[in-house]
C-alpha cells in the first residue's frame, strides 16, 4: 500500500506542467515562423500538421488540468505517472517537428523517419495511456472524489483513452509506416498517419461525449 506523502506539491506541479504543455505548443507555432513554406502545398501541409499538433495537445491539457483538478496527487505511483506524462508532452514537438521538416523536396533518410515516425505514435500511445490511469483513478468509488453519477461517464471516458492509447501504440509497428491508404478521404497518407487521425478522433469524440 503507498503511503501518502506528507507535503503537497500541487502548486509547483501545477505551475509546471501549465509551463510545459505552454512551451509545446508555442514550439510548434514558433517551428512555422522559423522555416515559412515556400510553395502553396506546402503552406497548406504546414497548416494542417500544426493544426493536428494542436488538436492533440490542447486536448489532453485540457481533460489533464480537469482530472488534476479534482484528483489528489498523494501517492508516488500519481507523481510518476505525471512526471511520465510530462515528459511525453515535452518529447511530441521535437518528434514532430522531426516529421514536419521532412518533404518531397528535402526527404529524411528512411531509418531516421521510421524512427520518428514510430517513436510519435509510441509518445502518444503513452500520453493517452497515462490520461487514461488518471481517468479511471478518479472513477475510484471508494475514494470519493466525484459525484456518484459521475462514475460511470468517467469510466467511459477512461475507456475512449485506453482504446486511442492502444491504435497509437499499434500505428508505431513497423508495417503501418509503409502502407499507404487508397480510395478513402485519407488518401496519400500512410496507414500510420491514418490510425493517429482516428485515434485522437476517438479520444476527442469520447471526451466531448462526457461533457454533453
Amino acid at each position: 500500500m503507498e503511503e501518502p506523502q506528507k507535503l503537497g506539491p500541487r502548486p509547483r506541479i501545477e505551475s509546471l506542467s501549465d509551463l510545459i504543455f505552454g512551451l509545446a505548443l508555442s514550439i510548434g507555432a514558433f517551428a512555422l515562423v522559423s522555416s515559412p513554406p515556400t510553395t502553396e502545398e506546402g503552406f497548406y501541409r504546414d497548416i494542417g500538421t500544426f493544426g493536428f499538433n494542436f488538436i492533440v495537445l490542447i486536448t489532453v491539457w485540457i481533460r489533464y488540468t480537469r482530472i488534476m483538478s479534482a484528483l489528489p496527487i498523494e501517492t508516488r505511483r500519481t507523481l510518476l505517472l505525471n512526471t511520465l506524462l510530462l515528459f511525453t508532452v515535452s518529447l511530441e514537438p521535437f518528434i514532430f517537428n522531426i516529421l514536419r521538416s521532412s518533404d518531397v523536396a528535402n526527404p529524411l533518410p528512411p531509418g531516421l523517419r521510421e524512427a520518428a515516425s514510430s517513436g510519435f505514435g509510441i509518445d502518444l500511445g503513452a500520453m493517452t495511456l497515462v490520461l487514461g490511469v488518471f481517468t479511471i483513478a478518479l472513477a475510484d468509488e471508494e475514494k470519493r472524489l466525484v459525484p456518484k453519477e459521475m462514475i460511470t461517464h468517467l469510466r467511459s471516458e477512461a475507456a475512449g483513452w485506453f482504446i486511442s492509447s492502444a491504435v497509437f501504440l499499434v500505428s508505431a509497428l513497423p508495417l503501418f509506416g509503409k502502407i499507404s491508404v487508397v480510395g478513402t478521404v485519407f488518401s496519400g497518407l500512410s496507414v500510420r498517419e491514418a490510425l493517429w487521425l482516428a485515434a485522437i478522433l476517438i479520444a476527442w469524440r469520447r471526451s466531448r461525449l462526457m461533457e454533453a
